[in-house]
């Protein structure tokens, strides 16, 4: 089958992602690799609607993205682990 296209799983995601019909929380579970902070990790977690939401309108309200919105808020609520 000569010329068949391939599947690209992560631009099938992100245009999911862009159309609103998943949320970025829910990609797939990769280390990032060769990006300018290499102590960070992707992680995927089901977040409930309400709280995704709230998430994104907090984000949209501090022009911030979602992973500094999320990293913000997990530190502050983990404070006394990360010590």
């Amino acid at each position: 089958m000569a010329g068949k296209a391939k599947f690209n799983q992560e631009a099938a995601l992100q245009n999911m992602v862009r159309a609103g019909q998943v949320s970025a929380a829910e990609g797939p579970i990769k280390a990032v690799v060769g990006s300018k902070n290499k102590d960070r990790v992707q992680r995927s977690y089901f977040l409930d609607r309400d709280i995704d939401k709230a998430l994104r309108r907090m984000a949209l309200e501090e022009e911030r993205n979602l992973t500094e919105t999320v990293n913000d808020l997990l530190r502050r609520g983990l404070e006394e682990y990360l010590k």
